[in-house]
């Protein structure tokens, strides 16, 4: 009898997965877990999205998927990184014992166990003012509502190409000088080039930290030191969404994680922000993979969430604005272009045909942010042009080749005659631009040589002016700039000695001929030089070009493109001409 009583529980075990036993072996000591609560109800609520949100793990559990906040300090439960329900479970404990230094650490995740706990008839006696530092900062931050403030793209800044976006937090008042600044942003290095915290900041390798500060403070940096234009939306937020959003920030402003250029920066933690009081809400699949920080104010109010939107000039602006209406200061200044929730998407994608040496080529384009020159310009600073991770592939002679791919691009013109020359000490800055990328090119060493890929990496300095007339009672410039660009460039990959270097000099005009048509022409004169010994070989040479582009919008997502160019290879010349549909996205 004995023995047959035992093997029937050793078979009742075996059929029981480990998850079973341990449901099974809870619910038979239901009264060990937290108020009584079963382990299914325990269960249920750690894949809640609401939870999951506020401990930064995805909103549905997938293996081996911990929290994207590593700090220990962040979690009670030494496993509350790689389980929710391990720290629900040490939170539930902490409110059951009335561990008032675990619960003034983490009060928005007790917040919502409270809310959670009182619809399964549990009232937890707890007020936030026994939390004395928590209390203090709170009522130093006394927010009664809460505002995007987008900061436009700084040209001379790369951490600031893409502009930037922060939170300003409102008293009562409403009152600006009172106002806290809540602005989530990158830990760089100042020691690093440009070129070195481009890339840093592009693959994580930068810390981003939460910065607490007055309004004021970075509101005149903008203004006053970058001289870029602030828009400010207030957000649609009611009061218990406003103060659990302070207590989420209470739990993490001291929590450093990777800061990433394109999906994990300034706009990401504000649409994450809210979309942890807002379980419902999928503000963060709305913004898309990369997230550039002028949509998030578009998608903000395509979603209902702003109420209202202001516009503050920079001192530049408010220079121009005098300028364009004879050294005279207009009583207003109009809104700038740069309207953020008006701007047109940063990602697109273009399909065309052309020639290439006289071969008819079908050209396949991606572009996975930010602008260049043709691009439509509406809600983004002017002339603005930052690309990054773009590529073009050609079709032809029944092949796919890579025409081009880069990595990161820029040109920043500042025009010597106009208010928006980002001057230092009363100096102008210079026209400035970088390249790094991956490029077909042709090595005019020897008539012989085909195209090839190669890795490419440039600077150049100049000059620019503005041409012609600006609008009247604005602070923009006018509709035209010319430039003169001069640098240098290297060239690593199947060329003649494996590499060559040069120096160059670019001349060349963009005009916006109205709101749809803008074009660019470009004459380019690079003299390249690789070391090289062989009688047919030449080691220094020009290899001139000219470019000319064209774009006209057919709507905000269409727009039809042109662009061509001829260049001099040793004793012949090489042309290419392409018209494609842009469609952005």
């Amino acid at each position: 009898m004995t023995k047959k009583f035992l093997s029937s529980v050793l078979m009742t075990l075996m059929l029981l997965t480990p998850k079973d036993v341990l449901a099974n072996t809870m619910n038979e000591q239901a009264d060990v877990l937290p108020f009584g609560l079963s382990a299914k109800t325990i269960e249920a609520f750690a894949n809640q999205t609401a939870w999951r949100r506020l401990l930064f793990f995805t909103d549905k559990a997938q293996q081996n998927t911990p929290s994207k906040l590593s700090n220990p300090k962040f979690f009670l439960a030494k496993s509350g990184h790689d389980n929710p329900q391990d720290e629900l479970m040490a939170m539930l404990t902490a409110i059951e014992k009335h561990d008032t230094d675990a619960m003034c650490r983490f009060v928005a995740r007790t917040a919502l166990l409270q809310e959670w706990l009182a619809q399964h008839g549990q009232k937890i006696d707890f007020d936030e003012q026994q939390c004395a530092d928590f209390s203090a900062w709170e009522k130093q931050m006394n927010a009664d509502s809460l505002s995007l403030v987008f900061a436009e793209e700084h040209a001379n800044n790369l951490a600031s190409a893409f502009a930037h976006v922060l939170i300003r937090a409102d008293t009562q008042s409403r009152d600006e000088n009172l106002a806290t600044a809540i602005n989530y942003t990158v830990l760089g290095n100042p020691d690093d080039k440009a070129a070195v915290a481009a890339v840093k900041s592009i693959f994580g390798r930068y810390a981003g930290v939460m910065e607490i500060l007055p309004f004021t403070k970075k509101r005149d940096d903008y203004l006053v030191v970058d001289n870029r234009d602030l828009w400010q939306y207030r957000l649609n937020l009611n009061p218990q969404e406003v103060r659990q959003i302070i207590r989420h920030i209470w739990e993490v402003k001291d929590m450093q994680r990777p800061y990433f250029f394109t999906h994990d920066n300034c706009a990401t933690e504000i649409v994450r922000l809210i979309d942890v009081v807002r379980p419902t809400e999928q503000l963060a699949k709305k913004v898309g993979k990369i997230v550039i920080p002028s949509q998030i104010a578009k998608v903000l109010s395509e979603q209902g969430l702003v109420q209202s939107e202001q516009f503050l000039p920079s001192n530049a602006t408010v220079r121009q604005a005098k300028l364009n209406h004879a050294h005279k200061q207009p009583a207003y200044i109009k809104p700038s272009h740069n309207n953020p929730a008006t701007a047109t998407s940063v990602h697109r994608v273009g399909l065309g045909v052309g020639q290439l040496d006289k071969q008819t080529i079908a050209e396949l384009s991606i572009n996975a942010a930010y602008q260049d020159v043709l691009d439509n310009p509406k809600g983004v600073r002017q002339f603005h042009d930052v690309q990054l991770l773009s590529i073009k592939a050609h079709a032809g002679d029944e092949r796919l080749t890579l025409h081009e791919a880069t990595l990161f691009a820029s040109r920043s013109l500042n025009p010597v005659n106009t208010a928006k020359n980002n001057a230092q000490d009363g100096q102008a800055a210079y026209a400035s631009g970088m390249l790094l990328g991956v490029l077909r090119e042709t090595d005019a060493s020897s008539p012989d040589n085909p195209r090839h890929l190669v890795l490419a990496a440039g600077m150049q300095r100049g000059k620019s002016w503005a041409i012609g007339h600006a609008e009247r009672g604005t602070g923009q410039i006018a509709d035209t700039i010319c430039y003169v660009l001069g640098g240098g460039r290297v060239q690593l990959g199947r060329l003649n000695q494996g590499y060559r270097v040069g120096v160059d000099g670019s001349i060349g005009c963009i005009h916006h001929a109205n709101d749809k048509l803008r074009g660019q022409i470009e004459l380019s004169v690079p003299w390249y030089y690789h070391q090289d010994t062989t009688q047919y070989q030449r080691t220094h040479y020009i290899q001139p070009s000219i470019y000319a582009g064209l774009q006209y919008d057919l709507s905000n997502r269409h727009a039809i493109r042109w662009s061509t160019k001829l260049e001099k290879v040793n004793r012949d010349y090489q042309h290419q001409s392409v018209i494609s549909l842009q469609r952005y996205f």
